[in-house]
């Protein structure tokens, strides 16, 4: 999707009606109403995908439930419990007019980059596995990294909306999504942060930043990364066994192997609901991180396309919302929020059959965690809300004269 194709012409059009409009009358400053009903294609994907979801957590879940708690229903009731929570946020958020979040894209941001800042002091994060990435709030527990995905996507859209790439409004904003990031690393959860990173570079091509810019960026960040993980044993070890797994079979290489195994045993048609075998403790993080191998064993090739066909509608519904909204900001929210979604989801199920290296990044609406779910789904009732905002940008007189663009 290109931006010159989206956005850059039309955003400097856009500029220049404003300047003309505050050069002669303006506007009355009365935003009109919604134009219509959340898209209920949307609606209807993402609640077939969180049902997919609940009815994976179960199956893959079970044994480990059933040895732990002696209650194989453990984590789907926890799962079901946050997919209420989520839906009822989806919902709330879906009525909510998502133009009053540029007014709190500043305090939003502010807000999870401190949350997320309690999670490096030592007795206030939860560890576990050797990551110190949960905050506790009594016998809730939720990932503030998790909440910084759509602090810095409203963060961006909204100086995005206001501001071409080069003021330095954008720069700030930029500033406080890398630091963001580089804490995430610090949990450490590198995959977390290449995922907040892709979304600001999307954001950044689709508003029409300098191409120029966004490779050097890439290539600069690419360097970073390799420079960080040459510094990190356990990253490195990734690299090595994603490139021969076999090098490591009983240590680094196990997860990847177990995977492919678990794929390569469902075939066409799978092996049936519930009876995937390498789910039983050979298959690890089996019902968060690894739930797609758990899919792909028990309905086959049949059932990854439809799970993955699922995802794509997603990706095309979403962008289609964001192109029909009447607002540049709204437009920004919903590319972000839309390729977060799906960038995700395309790196688990790369990881997941052996194309990337391990990164720890969940399938979204489908793999186990209750924050992952309840912040998914929210940014879902954004991207509803801004699909009932219909029309086309050029009408948008109140639009032009709440935030004309600056350079």
């Amino acid at each position: 999707m290109s931006s010159k194709i989206l956005f850059a012409q039309e955003s400097k059009g856009w500029r220049r009606r404003s300047e003309i409009g505050q050069k002669g009358s303006q506007p009355q400053n009365v935003g009109p109403e919604f134009r219509g009903l959340p898209d209920r294609t949307l609606i209807t994907l993402v609640l077939s995908l969180v049902g997919f979801g609940l009815m994976a957590v179960y199956s893959s879940s079970a044994p480990e439930a059933l040895s732990s708690y002696q209650d194989s229903t453990v984590f789907l009731r926890r799962q079901a419990m946050a997919c209420v929570a989520g839906l009822f946020v989806m919902f709330t958020l879906s009525r909510f007019d998502y133009r009053r979040l540029r007014k709190w894209a500043w305090p939003f941001a502010i807000c999870s980059l401190g949350l997320l800042t309690l999670t490096m002091i030592p007795g206030l994060a939860v560890s576990a596995k050797g990551s110190s990435r949960w905050l506790a709030v009594g016998p809730v527990q939720f990932q503030p990294s998790e909440l910084c995905k759509i602090a810095c996507i409203i963060l961006m859209a909204s100086g995005l909306s206001k501001y071409f790439w080069w003021h330095r409004q954008v720069f700030t904003r930029m500033a406080i999504t890398m630091l963001i990031a580089a804490i995430i690393v610090k949990q450490p959860d590198l995959g977390t942060a290449l995922m907040v990173l892709g979304t600001l570079l999307t954001l950044l091509y689709v508003s029409g930043t300098n191409s120029l810019l966004i490779v050097s960026s890439l290539l600069a960040g690419g360097w970073l990364v390799w420079q960080h993980i040459l510094r990190t044993p356990y990253q490195m070890a990734r690299i090595q066994s994603w490139l021969n797994p076999y090098l490591a079979p009983q240590k680094e290489g196990w997860n990847i192997i177990q995977s492919q195994l678990a794929i390569g045993s469902g075939g066409l048609w799978g092996a049936g609901f519930g009876r995937s075998l390498q789910k039983l403790y050979y298959l690890p993080v089996q019902h968060a991180d690894f739930i797609f191998a758990v899919i792909a064993e028990e309905f086959g090739l049949l059932g990854c396309t439809v799970l993955l066909s699922l995802f794509g509608l997603f990706a095309y519904y979403g962008f289609k919302a964001a192109l029909e909204s009447r607002t540049l900001f709204g437009r920004l929210l919903a590319i972000g929020i839309t390729s977060s979604v799906a960038l995700q989801a395309l790196v688990n199920v790369m990881v997941t059959t052996g194309l990337l290296p391990v990164t720890g990044i969940t399938l979204p609406f489908v793999s186990y965690g209750g924050s992952s779910l309840v912040i998914t789904l929210g940014m879902v009732g954004i991207l509803l809300s801004v699909s009932r905002d219909r029309g086309q940008l050029e009408d948008d007189e109140f639009e032009l004269a709440e935030v004309p663009r600056k350079s």
